[in-house]
């Protein structure tokens, strides 16, 4: 997800739903990560909307019990009376799909993924597991405005001590 950024783009709906894992029979101690479905995908420059906005709290707090735990906090709003402050079409305009959203979203899928995860030839001792925790759970900050960014994780990630290899391609070549 790093890369899309990088490219001015953001996918607005990653969920464990919309990520895909490969292990190859060939290559047991290697994984390759894909995302799908990017019908809700934009480009930062956009303005796009958030679609969790809800007439009524009880509305809200349904869906979030649904879907909430992927959605970055900044998208989900109740919205009001037509023509006034809290009207629909008002909220929409200040609860936008941003890079942080996305970011939230892929900290939460990621320590899913890597909470109970122990791999010695991962992180080395305790401490490099707790670092490794830190950097992942920095995405999820609820406040967007303190929130890590991808950029920053993955430069973390990729350096000492984890060195993380990132691939060429996260598909493979020859199937």
């Amino acid at each position: 997800m790093d890369r899309v950024h990088k490219g001015y783009l953001q996918h607005n709906d990653i969920s464990p739903e919309n990520v895909l894992l490969h292990f190859p029979e060939d290559k047991v101690s290697e994984v390759y990560i894909g995302v799908c479905d990017w019908g809700l995908a934009s480009r930062v420059c956009e303005t796009t909307p958030s679609r969790y906005g809800y007439p009524t709290a009880e509305a809200r707090t349904a869906a979030f019990k649904e879907r909430g735990t992927f959605v970055a906090p900044e998208l989900w709003y109740t919205y009001g009376k037509p023509n006034s402050e809290t009207s629909y079409e008002t909220l929409r305009r200040r609860h936008l799909y941003t890079q942080a959203a996305d970011a939230y979203s892929v900290g939460v899928v990621a320590n899913m993924i890597w909470k109970d995860e122990d791999d010695f030839d991962l992180f080395k001792d305790a401490a490099g597991k707790a670092r490794f925790a830190v950097a992942l759970k920095e995405l999820t900050n609820p406040d967007p405005k303190n929130r890590s960014t991808l950029q920053l994780v993955h430069a973390t990630l990729t350096a000492p001590p984890y060195n993380f290899q990132i691939p060429e391609c996260c598909y493979r070549k020859h199937i």
